[in-house]
């Protein structure tokens, strides 16, 4: 199941014996077990009741299910970085997982197994596939649009605030898709709001945390503006923040790339409605992508998309040092 319907099970009060918590999403993740973990453990007791087992045995496994919880319903056992569910060869591996497989069924009704594997889970292995074809298997993925407008306003409800689809978007776009740094992000824009209840696109745009891709795509901006001084400013700040010059190099290929394809679907007279859907960009990223290609045919921008590919060639070939390659390749993008 997904994580929408094991929400909806702990609202209806269904505990299952045995679950498997896998994917990309790890804020909703540990929401989740959080939740589970309110409704199974009885307050006041719940350090009695919780044991956290890391890289475990399967012997530790069925020792700490097995034993009977303190003066409440449910004992949770939540077991991390078990090697019997990620990739490479485990310790006794055979013996290990097929114990375990054995004992899933026998698991006693006074305890709550969560297997936590995050997005580290080997599919192949032997205990994964027992635990996914049960029912308490659940997929903790990363949320599509609607679902991530609707996370942000519910995050952002209990602070008196709201954003619209638009700021959402922004939000998104500048500071990326991560649950856990967005939650800080909206956090800071709902203080800065101050009283009002509408966070708008200005605000984003004003404090927001903004992610590499982000700076990077107002560097191409300054590049095809022809504003020199701007595009080196910007990757003076990417370059200080930790960012590599090859990685720099790569996420500009990319937005050259989006240039020249937005640039063939206008030439090909694709309708605009289906343009955004076909870059994979948000409504607003659509607008500043059309300004970047201003009036350049394809051909104008594929020869600066091969100008990015010949740079990163260039480097991997040892023909220039990444500083060199990726200094050049600036100065040729700035020129018309």
């Amino acid at each position: 199941m997904d994580q929408w319907a094991f929400f909806d099970e702990l609202k209806a009060g269904t505990v299952r014996q045995v679950y498997l918590f896998y994917g990309p999403e790890a804020f909703i993740r540990r929401s989740a077990l959080e939740r589970l973990q309110r409704l199974t453990l009885a307050p006041g007791l719940e350090e009695l009741n919780l044991t956290v087992l890391q890289s475990p045995g399967a012997q530790q496994i069925v020792e700490s299910c097995e034993t009977l919880p303190m003066m409440g319903g449910y004992r949770v056992i939540v077991v991390r970085d078990c090697a019997l569910l990620a990739s490479g060869k485990a310790k006794d591996e055979a013996e290990d997982g097929a114990a375990l497989c054995d004992y899933l069924p026998r698991v006693p009704g006074t305890t709550c197994l969560i297997f936590d594997a995050g997005d580290a889970l080997d599919k192949r292995k032997r205990l994964s596939q027992a635990l996914l074809k049960l029912p308490g298997a659940v997929s903790f993925d990363a949320l599509d649009d609607a679902r991530l407008w609707q996370w942000m306003n519910q995050t952002l409800r209990p602070l008196g605030k709201r954003m619209d689809r638009a700021a959402c978007e922004r939000l998104a776009f500048t500071s990326g898709r991560d649950l856990t740094a967005l939650y800080q992000e909206l956090q800071k824009l709902a203080a800065y709001a101050g009283e009002r209840e509408e966070i708008g696109a200005e605000d984003v745009e004003r404090i927001a945390t903004h992610t590499a891709e982000c700076t990077v795509f107002a560097m191409v901006d300054a590049l095809c503006e022809g504003r020199a001084r701007e595009a080196f400013r910007l990757l003076g700040v990417l370059l200080q923040g930790g960012e590599q010059r090859l990685g720099i190099l790569a996420m500009i290929t990319r937005q050259y790339r989006q240039l020249a394809y937005l640039a063939e679907l206008r030439a090909r007279r694709v309708p605009q409605a289906q343009w955004a859907k076909r870059l994979a960009v948000p409504p607003f990223a659509l607008t500043r992508l059309s300004r970047q290609a201003g009036r350049r045919t394809f051909e104008e921008l594929r020869a600066k998309l091969d100008l990015c590919v010949r740079a990163d060639y260039d480097v991997k070939s040892g023909a220039l040092r990444e500083d060199a390659a990726l200094d050049r390749l600036m100065l040729r993008l700035l020129e018309n």
